[in-house]
């Protein structure tokens, strides 16, 4: 890639990013200059160059294609990212910067990074008054630490960078650290790879931040952290971060208040683009505001503006405003959520009010619809009041209720309304998935049945729907028809039929439509896994993971409290089994979620207070185990690797599983040992962690008992 900015050569700068599906670590390009006046980006790549995509669309720029050179009129100072083929893999980051505010001259100590490399470690502010300048062509190894001081500030095109270094807690966590200082300014620095956090104002006040630029790749990476702090601008700014982009919480450092997040572009590849919470540990969360903000992509299925609350805060007054969405598919549009979590710390759980959703838009045409959103508190007291979502719009569609709005009304809250002044408005298809036959098990080990899906128009107009039908975990089980799009006359409900086969297992079968007005739904089902007495009467089944990938096969049966099993890949690397002893579904424990789950492609459940619920806020394993801690609650999992079996059968007697030889029905997970890539190990049921969560696990029954079981039926 060969980039020039009015014909002159620009350094092409690279920084890691961790991309869905998470399978490994790649680079990302960006490019920095000063914008002084109007000019032309251009851009020759080495590869053909079949479409081209620049983000945020609402910058309205131009450009031209020929061959593999795209140029780009620029004609103010913007951030961008500039897609070509479809694919996020080459996008250029564009950081086109206006001139620095701040002059040397007013202040009375500077520290100067000229252009080239610097391997600074800690640069802590020791004076008041004190300017860092990273001057163009500067790029400074360390971090920025400032404590209980006045006026201080950030400023120059340069890059502050953490790649060289380790997360350590202690040190190596935080980029660029303001704690309990007054009269902050950052200005046009860019961030990369930081160990944690890349900028945390934490217990300040009087702050700005202007056009900083943030990439990074690692857990925890949130982009902009203002935590507990007063009268604070952040404006113009770009975030890449793997974490959440533009965060507000509290830690006992005083009130959250008078917060203005504005005109800026975010791009999370895991987690939330705006978030207020969870740790909220002040009096008063008041004043708290995002306006004119494009958020590009987003694919995890994440809330992308959420307010997640289990601490005392008096929650009030928080604004969303003019928010443009691009590619963020499965993403939920907002969640409002009162709870526990590992992050809370006060006994006292505060209220939510005074919220509101102006001049919301969902521009893409998304691959997967957008779950639900979501508000619900906690009980009586810490409960969500005054709620206004005016002019939300999909694809250019006006919502005027709950269910336009795909908006889900839990328990403790009141007085929501849905504002919508001007059409066209979104008048939506509703959708239920719900069993038509039975699935029965078959001689070759899967389960056949049918669902029944209703489809009903509510529209004074014909509208002709797009159904996708998908199941979860993917790769394993068929669905037919995948895909049929269905016109519906005014007012009318039509009922098709989809026939599945599934292996044993959990499976959810889930509705999506790449049109907006189309409402999603889901249905989750549960088979056994009956063990005949002999593997010559047991089917194989593949394991496969969530692309579709085999493998191997297995083969499994129960006979005089012993598990047989035969399969190819005790020939290679072998398998790990795993199994616990079935215990209760107890309210809030998760039932469902795979590893599409992650990338937003699938969703997670939990028994919830009035039966299932989906649980947006379960996208990856951390989130149950650590966070909310609603796995089920078993005695233990036992792990059992089985390896270098020359005839590729082994038996196991289940008391090495922790199992009683006559315990009946058990909980039973197999992963295979294999070079397939993956983020989480390839199981049999779909499960991420078997380790440590059994959710996913199969429910296994001897042939035997499930003979009594049918006998009784």
């Amino acid at each position: 890639m060969h980039v020039t900015w009015n014909h002159k050569a620009l350094e092409v700068c690279r920084s890691t990013v961790f991309p869905a599906p998470y399978l490994g670590r790649k680079q990302t390009s960006f490019v920095i200059f000063a914008h002084r006046a109007g000019g032309e980006l251009a851009v020759r790549y080495d590869q053909a160059v079949q479409s081209v995509c620049i983000r945020p669309r609402s910058l309205g720029l131009s450009w031209v294609q020929d061959g593999p050179v795209v140029r780009v009129r620029v004609d103010r100072p913007c951030n961008f990212s500039l897609e070509i083929n479809d694919s996020t893999d080459n996008a250029l980051l564009v950081f086109a910067s206006g001139p620095d505010q701040l002059q040397k001259q007013d202040y009375g100590h500077v520290l100067y990074f000229a252009p080239g490399e610097h391997t600074a470690g800690l640069i802590e502010v020791h004076e008041d008054n004190t300017l860092i300048v990273l001057d163009e062509g500067a790029k400074v190894h360390g971090k920025i630490l400032a404590q209980n001081k006045r006026r201080v500030a950030v400023s120059g095109r340069g890059i502050l960078s953490m790649e060289n270094y380790e997360r350590q807690r202690s040190s190596w966590e935080l980029l660029l650290d303001f704690r309990a200082c007054t009269d902050i300014t950052v200005e046009n620095i860019t961030i990369t790879d930081s160990c944690g956090w890349s900028c945390r104002v934490f217990g300040c006040d009087d702050v700005q931040i202007r056009n900083l630029k943030i990439i990074g790749q690692r857990g925890n990476s949130d982009g902009i952290d203002v935590c507990g702090s007063r009268r604070v601008l952040v404006e113009g700014c770009f975030t890449r971060v793997w974490d959440d982009s533009l965060v507000a919480k509290a830690f006992d450092t005083g009130d959250l208040a008078h917060v203005l997040f504005k005109n800026c572009t975010l791009w999370n590849d895991f987690a939330r683009p705006i978030e207020v919470g969870v740790e909220l540990r002040a009096e008063r969360v008041h004043d708290i505001r995002f306006e004119n903000i494009d958020i590009i992509h987003s694919p995890t299925g994440y809330p992308l503006m959420g307010i997640h609350h289990g601490d005392r805060a008096a929650v009030s007054d928080i604004h969303f405003e003019d928010i443009r969405i691009e590619d963020t598919p499965g993403a939920q549009l907002f969640d409002i959520r009162i709870t526990d979590s590992v992050w809370n710390e006060d006994h006292q759980k505060g209220p939510i009010r005074d919220i509101f959703f102006r001049n919301i838009s969902v521009l893409d045409t998304l691959p997967v619809s957008l779950s639900r959103s979501r508000i619900q508190g906690y009980n009586e007291q810490a409960d969500v009041r005054h709620v206004v979502l005016e002019n939300i719009r999909f694809q250019g569609r006006a919502a005027r209720d709950a269910a336009s709005c795909g908006l889900q009304l839990m328990d403790h809250v009141s007085d929501v309304q849905i504002l919508a002044d001007e059409g066209p408005f979104l008048d939506p298809v509703k959708t239920r998935i719900e069993p038509a036959s039975p699935l029965l098990l078959q001689p070759e080990g899967f389960y056949r049945g049918s669902f029944r899906v209703v489809l009903t128009n509510t529209a004074d107009r014909e509208q002709s729907a797009a159904c996708w039908y998908k199941l979860s975990p993917s790769g394993r089980g068929t669905c037919l028809p995948e895909r049929e799009t269905v016109c519906l006359l005014p007012g009318e409900t039509v009922c098709r039929t989809v026939q599945v086969t599934v292996p044993p297992g959990k499976f959810c079968l889930h509705l999506e439509s790449p049109d907006s007005f189309v409402l999603p739904d889901w249905h989750l089902s549960e088979q056994d896994l009956v063990l005949p007495e002999a593997l010559s009467q047991a089917p194989a089944y593949p394991v496969t993971n969530c692309r579709g990938e085999t493998a191997g096969s297995v083969k499994l049966a129960c006979r005089d409290g012993q598990l047989l099993i035969e399969s190819d890949l005790l020939k290679t690397g072998g398998i790990v089994l795993y199994a616990a002893k079935p215990v209760p579904t107890a309210p809030g424990q998760v039932v469902f979620s795979v590893e599409e789950t992650d990338q937003g492609m699938a969703p997670a459940i939990l028994a919830g207070r009035h039966g299932l619920e989906l649980a947006p806020q379960l996208r990856c394993p951390a989130e149950i185990t650590y966070v909310f801690k609603n796995e089920p609650k078993v005695d233990r999992i036992a792990r059992l690797p089985i390896a270098d079996k020359i005839n590729g059968i082994s038996i196991v007697p289940l008391s090495l599983l922790g199992l009683d030889s006559d315990s009946g029905v058990f909980w039973l997970e197999i992963e295979a040992v294999t070079d397939l890539p993956r983020r989480y190990p390839v199981c049999l049921f779909g499960s991420q962690v078997p380790d440590q969560i059994c959710h996913m696990f199969a429910r296994a029954v001897p042939a035997d008992l499930q003979s009594r079981r049918n006998g009784d039926a």
